[in-house]
């Protein structure tokens, strides 16, 4: 039985996101698998004020143990969580950092000997790191990505000299259920595009406001927005933001959407992206953003725009064409399963770690 230590700065059930989505599932499902997991975190909730608001010490999460370090000041420093990583190595096989960016990464990663691997989750089109921390790629054994466009970011900039392997993420697909639920609560009576993620400037919603006044020039559609509000919204007609959904609600609102749509992605995946695929709803997304172009490549199951005019077309062909949306639907629910399980996605995982352990184990016996 091996020991894993999986290290993220914020985690919990509710810690959105793909990291913190990744790093709980992996834990969990490790620890199902027969890995001693521990996780090794901060008591930080927010990530805007980084606050303390978790106790700091150690506690069961579905099974998992995780241990909570203090952060210092107004950010997600934690001297004390790098100080208990190094501590704690004797008894741990393995780390797996979720981040590059994070100081648990970039402080953690070069005082360790024991093995690391690193998911980077580097935001597209964003310097991965500082150059200066060149530790955090150098000292990992293997690195996991989540899509191809970000193992290219990381190549061309860094060109690390560990493992690379494709690991991406797992998404779960459900059968259907009711949207009238959603649609009473919300009075959801129009037709309307879906924008799930979080609500705040630099997310490319300015420009998806513009793209859908142009919209509700032609057609009665509504956009309604999901996600933690951190801006204002335009006073527009068919504008509507419902907060954050989980469950059968969140479910709902992809399964009940004309189309889902995503101005950006400065993240490494475009997990609603894979959501709305899982619910049988095509993408229209932003082609300025590798991430995103790759999704509806490779999956045939969505459309991408430059600019309001290829937006307005995009929206053209799905409304006008119910077969088709069928049909692209159809197709990203057969790509999230094939690609995306979460049966494929940990075998991929176990594969990286028994290589990575493997090889040090022969490097052991050299000595």
């Amino acid at each position: 039985m091996i020991s894993v230590g999986v290290v993220i700065q914020r985690y919990g059930k509710d810690v959105t996101g793909a990291a913190g989505t990744l790093a709980r599932n992996v834990a969990e499902r490790l620890r199902r698998l027969g890995a001693r997991t521990t996780v090794f975190t901060t008591c930080a909730r927010d990530p805007l004020a980084w606050g303390n608001e978790h106790p700091s010490g150690e506690s069961l999460l579905q099974g998992v143990r995780v241990r909570r370090f203090p952060t210092v000041g107004a950010g997600p420093d934690s001297p004390d969580l790098v100080a208990g990583l190094v501590a704690a190595q004797r008894e741990i096989d393995l780390f797996l950092f979720f981040s590059c960016s994070a100081p648990a990464a970039l402080e953690g990663i070069p005082a360790l000997s024991k093995p690391v691997i690193l998911f980077p989750l580097v935001q597209d089109g964003l310097p991965a790191c500082p150059p200066a921390t060149a530790g955090v790629w150098i000292r990992p054994r293997a690195l996991f990505f989540l899509t191809g466009a970000e193992m290219d970011v990381v190549q061309r900039q860094f060109a690390p000299p560990g493992r690379m392997r494709l690991v991406r993420i797992g998404v779960e697909t459900r059968a259907a259920v009711d949207e009238a639920p959603l649609r009473r609560r919300f009075q959801l009576i129009a037709p309307y595009l879906l924008y799930a993620g979080r609500i705040e400037p630099g997310r490319g919603l300015e420009a998806l406001f513009d793209h859908h006044r142009a919209v509700r020039q032609e057609a009665f559609v509504d956009l309604v927005l999901i996600g933690e509000k951190r801006m204002d919204l335009p006073a527009f007609q068919g504008v509507k933001c419902l907060g954050v959904l989980r469950g059968d609600e969140r479910l709902a609102a992809f399964q009940g959407a004309l189309l889902s749509v995503q101005p950006a992605a400065r993240e490494s995946l475009s997990l609603a992206t894979l959501e709305s695929f899982a619910a049988r709803t095509p993408a229209l997304v932003d082609r300025r953003f590798p991430v995103l172009l790759e999704h509806v490549e490779a999956s045939n199951a969505g459309l991408a725009y430059d600019g309001v005019e290829e937006f307005l077309a995009g929206f053209r062909r799905i409304q006008r064409r119910p077969a088709l949306r069928q049909r692209l639907g159809e197709r990203g629910l057969e790509h999230v399963q094939r690609y995306y399980s979460w049966e494929t996605v940990m075998g991929e995982i176990q594969a990286g770690i028994a290589e990575v352990l493997e090889k040090k184990k022969t490097a052991d016996v050299r000595r």
